[in-house]
This record gives structure tokens, sequence and C-alpha cells, in this order.
């Protein structure tokens, strides 16, 4: 069986400015763990104090469309990142799509296509079921491994899922379903170990706030990785899913 390899083509700038105009209005992050307007300020500091919540979607994308649109267009005219990222990608696609296959028990699907674009957003959004995840221009060596491990980790876990919960729901694999919650933080039991830290010598944690959120005094990434130690893949993902929709309040209240 073939494995699936990662295609890196550009983002067309249209589509990345649509995507902006989400994470650059700050109302999308108050209802999630991570500040995504916080984070469009610092990879955009043209725009800082060019936007705020009373805009309309039309209003930020004219903003976005006059400050970011340049900045898109020289570098998908300049820059060489593509045909880089490509290159160092292929040196360990095969060895790293193995490497998950075993830590999750599951097979790659036939015929995978799987595509990389690159542009610039404040974080590394997927489309689990497209096989399509985004990555900014500039990143070096190390941090485009990761972002690529850490992507590709989701794709297969999914698939790991669909195998538990045979009446899964597409929508769960996205904020802001507990399932969603989850995958995120079994992040750090699934990649945050010498298995990948080998590819790559940038972070394979997950987000911080999973580090930070205590359950009966104990970190769930403290949990989560008792879990993946001490028990099948299966049943660690299993006993997690329940642990999550236990305490799903205090999860997701926590920034």
């Amino acid at each position: 069986m073939s494995l699936p390899k990662v295609t890196f083509q550009k983002l067309d700038i249209e589509e990345n400015l649509d995507s902006l105009v989400w994470y650059a209005n700050p109302m999308n992050s108050k209802n999630s763990p991570l500040n995504f307007y916080e984070f469009t300020l610092k990879l955009f500091p043209e725009l800082i104090g060019k936007l705020n919540e009373n805009m309309t979607q039309e209003e930020i994308y004219m903003v976005l469309s006059k400050e970011v649109r340049p900045i898109l267009e020289n570098l998908q005219s300049h820059s060489q990142d593509i045909e880089r990222y490509q290159k160092e990608w292929d040196i360990i696609n095969d060895a790293v799509m193995k490497d998950l296959e075993n830590v999750l028990k599951v097979k790659w699907q036939e015929n995978e296509k799987i595509t990389c674009r690159v542009g610039l957003l404040p974080v590394a959004p997927r489309d689990i079921i497209g096989r399509i995840f985004d990555i900014n221009y500039g990143k070096k060596k190390d941090d485009l491994i990761a972002t690529a491990i850490h992507e590709l980790c989701h794709f297969l876990y999914f698939e790991k899922w669909k195998e538990l919960y045979p009446d899964y729901r597409e929508e769960e694999f996205d904020n802001p379903h507990i399932a969603w919650y989850l995958s995120e933080a079994m992040i750090d039991p699934l990649i945050n170990n010498a298995t990948f830290q080998k590819y790559t010598n940038s972070d394979l944690s997950a987000y911080t706030v999973f580090y930070e959120t205590y359950i009966e005094n104990q970190s769930i990434i403290d949990i989560l990785r008792e879990y993946v130690a001490n028990y099948p893949i299966e049943e660690a993902i299993q006993k997690g899913y329940i642990l999550f929709q236990k305490y799903e309040s205090i999860i997701k209240a926590q920034k």
C-alpha cells in the first residue's frame, strides 16, 4: 500500500483574505481557547488600530484588502518557500506517515491526497474531510515539520475516531465540539515524544491551555498521558472522551 504524500501549493489570495476576515473579528475569539484576533494583529501589525468588533465583515475585508493584499502578492511573486518546503518534507514524508500509523493503530486510506496550502494566517487551519491544511510563508524547517506532523496526526486520529464511533458526525471534528477539544489535547501524548521529536527541534506540544486545565488535582494533559501510556490507543481515546464529556464545562471555560 502506498503512503499519502503531502503536496505544497499556494493558498489563493482571495481565500487567504476571506479566511482572515473571520480571524480578524474580535468576537470570534471570545468562545475559543485561542485568541485569533491577537494572533492576527501579531502577524500583521499593520492592522493595529484599524479593526474593531463593531465592524461588518465587508468593512474588515476592505481593511485587509488594503493592508494585507500587497504583502500576499509580494510573497506569491518572490518567495521560494513552497519549493523549499516540498524538498524538506519529502525527505521524511513516508517515515512520518508510518510512525503515525503505528501510534494510532490505523492505516491511511488508499490513494490519499493531502494538500498543504501556503499563505499567511494566524493559525494553521485544516479541513479534516478534504485533507487540506494551511501553513505560513517564512517557516523554518523545524517549524514546518512540527506543524505538518501536528496536522497529519489530526487527519489519522479522526480515522481512528470513525472506527471507535461509527455514528460520528463530521461537525464534531471542529471547534466548539468536545471531540475537537480532546483531539487537540491528545496531540501531546501522541506526538510530543521521542518517536516524532527525532524529526524536529520545534515544539510538538498541545495548546498551552490544556496544560493549565486541572481536573481532580491533575492536569488533563497528564491524565491523557497516563491513558496513552497504560492502555491500548483505542481504550485511551475512549477514556479520554468520557473524561472530556464529564468535565466539558470546565474544559471549555479555560482561556
